[in-house]
C-alpha cells in the first residue's frame, strides 16, 4: 500500500539554520527539515509497530520530491 503525504510546516529559520551550523550539515534548510521529518517519522512508525505487537515493519520511502517551495 502507497501513502502520500502532503504537508506544509511552518518553522522558525533563525532557529533551524543555527541547528543545521551546530551539527555541520550542508542541506539546505528545506532538504534539512524533509529529512528529518520524513526519516524520523519511518523509524518511529516502524518502533512503534513492534514495541505494540511484537511485529517487524520496515517503511520504505518510494518516492522523495523536495517539490518547489519557499525557503
Amino acid at each position: 500500500m502507497k501513502v502520500r503525504i502532503d504537508c506544509t510546516l511552518e518553522i522558525d529559520k533563525k532557529i533551524i539554520e543555527t541547528y543545521i551550523d551546530d551539527m555541520g550539515d550542508q542541506e539546505s534548510i528545506k532538504e534539512f527539515v524533509v529529512r528529518y521529518i520524513v526519516t524520523g517519522g519511518v523509524m518511529c512508525l516502524d518502533e512503534s509497530i513492534r514495541n505494540a505487537i511484537g511485529e517487524q515493519h520496515q517503511t520504505s520511502i518510494v518516492k522523495w520530491d523536495l517539490g518547489a517551495g519557499v525557503e
